[in-house]
């Protein structure tokens, strides 16, 4: 991802806010149903991450899957550096896709090229991830492509009045 791509990106982002949790999808981002914008102070925080060498605190990857005229955004994977500290040798990945491209292999691929990125930075040890639980469709895609389950945090988010809980995955590079 370029800086020229971050207006079109957080538009993809806000679109994919807007479905969260609704008509049959799971929620796959921990806030209430009614949000549908990313905050600045977000959208500010993921730029910033970009810009800084894997390692320090607060960096970030991204990439897109762009469709075939590279007008539009299919979906993302990115990898970020845990707040904690002591774990420089751990990211964090998160990624999505639009609902028209879902099942296609485009995740797949997504996160197989993140994986190996990851590999290749010598600097990574371990992929994290944490997905709510009724995202069936996200724990397939990441257990099948060799995550392991670590735990179940059941009860994490009271997200619209209702209990949701997480499922944290690894990946052992």
């Amino acid at each position: 991802m370029e800086a020229g791509d971050y207006p079109a990106f957080f538009d993809y982002l806000n679109a994919q806010l807007e479905e969260n949790g609704k008509s049959g999808a799971p929620l796959f981002q921990p806030v209430p149903r009614e949000i549908v914008k990313l905050p600045a102070e977000k959208e500010a925080v993921f730029v910033a991450g970009l810009s800084k060498t894997i390692g320090q605190p607060g960096w970030r990857r991204a990439w897109l899957a762009m469709d075939e005229n590279n007008k539009n955004i299919l979906g993302h994977v990115d990898l970020r550096a845990h707040q904690e500290v002591n774990t420089s040798h751990r990211a964090l990945l998160g990624m999505g896709m639009i609902k028209s491209c879902r099942q296609l292999g485009i995740g797949r691929t997504l996160l197989e090229f993140a994986c190996e990125w990851a590999r290749q930075s010598n600097l990574l040890e371990w992929i994290d991830i944490e997905v709510l639980c009724d995202n069936k469709p996200a724990f397939h895609l990441y257990e099948t492509a060799g995550l392991e389950k670590l735990c179940v945090i059941q009860d994490m988010y009271r997200i619209d009045g209702q209990a949701e809980g997480y499922v944290r995955m690894a990946l052992k590079l």
